[in-house]
């Protein structure tokens, strides 16, 4: 029986670590991480956690001090080897886009493709322009763009050689909220529609979770944890990776046969393989819960705050367990929903088991 082998990933780190002179600590840590061919990656996390010089590195604008990076198989930099730049067959969107002012936006595209003869680099130019919606601003130079369209020629000039990788550095910093959203679908379907693979950087949970395959969460130069958004929203594996994407609950609870014991009740989950009685942390999404009319399963609680945030409000609720201790819980509920008096009641929905965090 012939067995097929399977693709190597695009990208390979291996263990890579970088210290700067002068400095005690490691801007990146032992960093390792597969990229596939098509995913689109995001490296995230706050500003200094060592995501843009691994980025650098992956370029060749910094080299590791340890460790080895492949691209397509190919040993780029590690065991004493090192590729320029301008030979890993990599494209960059920077930033501040550097984008050339004196050069019209098929000019900037163009200075990719020097290795190209005339002939093609005219249909290759005229093909990246309709893929990233330039048609009718060729002439154009950069001051006469907006942002978004600064991005769209930054990202053409990228594409226009067929990187075997895409990096983008902060790519949607630079555009205002109300262009952001459509910027981050514009460009993760030219992405696609090239057939490229992408590699990006960001300190913005809505980037990743609006365009991202995959992503790798780090802090302090380290992996915290990598997977798709959805599984690290969900289950994250400590309370920063937890609190990183947004609003939580961190509750102490108890192991039990049926799932866990809490201070806001029972909260049922299948699937845990813990000891019975043991002490753990959970995260519980404020959308986990629920106002309810009912009071079978419920605890009544007061709304000490209220915020509408469009497509639902943010209630702020206190609880007073079975041992009289005060809980603060945030609740999600409709924006219409009103609560006589701040008095209501809540509860777990059951539909999505919590997370069990390593704190």
């Amino acid at each position: 029986m012939i067995t097929q082998e399977q693709p190597k990933p695009v990208l390979q780190i291996s263990r890579v670590t970088k210290t700067f002179p002068g400095s005690c600590d490691p801007a990146v840590n032992d960093f390792s991480l597969d990229v596939e061919e098509g995913e689109i990656v995001a490296l995230l996390g706050e500003s200094g956690c060592g995501k843009t010089t691994m980025l650098r590195m992956i370029a060749g604008f910094e080299t590791p001090g340890s460790g080895s990076i492949r691209i397509r198989g190919r040993l780029v930099v590690g065991d004493r080897a090192f590729v320029e730049p301008e030979r890993r067959g990599v494209g960059i969107v920077f930033q501040d886009y550097a984008l050339f002012p004196h050069k019209t936006v098929t000019e900037n595209i163009c200075f990719g493709l020097f290795r190209y003869p005339h002939r093609e680099q005219k249909a290759k130019t005229a093909e990246i322009i309709r893929l990233t919606g330039l048609a009718g601003l060729g002439k154009r130079y950069p001051h006469q763009l907006s942002g978004g369209q600064k991005q769209r020629v930054a990202l053409a000039r990228a594409l226009a050689p067929e990187p075997r990788l895409i990096l983008l550095d902060e790519p949607f910093s630079n555009l205002d909220s109300l262009k952001k959203a459509q910027m981050r679908e514009e460009i993760a379907s030219i992405i696609k529609k090239t057939k490229s693979t992408g590699i990006f950087v960001t300190h913005d949970t809505k980037d990743v979770l609006a365009i991202a395959d995959k992503v790798a969460i780090m802090k302090n130069g380290i992996i915290l944890q990598t997977g798709t958004p959805d599984k690290l929203y969900n289950y994250p594996v400590n309370q920063y990776v937890a609190r990183f994407f947004g609003k939580t609950n961190v509750l102490h609870a108890e192991v039990t046969a049926d799932g866990f014991q809490t201070p806001v009740g029972l909260i049922r989950a299948n699937g845990y393989r813990l000891p019975l009685g043991q002490k753990v942390l959970l995260s519980v999404r404020p959308e986990q819960f629920e106002v309810s009319g009912c009071h079978e399963n419920c605890l009544p609680a007061t709304v000490t705050r209220e915020n509408f945030l469009g497509e639902y409000k943010e209630l702020a609720c206190r609880i007073e367990n079975e041992s009289g201790k005060e809980l603060d819980i945030l609740v999600h509920a409709p924006p219409g929903q009103i609560c006589d008096d701040q008095r209501c009641h809540i509860r777990h929905k059951g539909d999505v088991p919590p997370s069990v965090l390593n704190d």
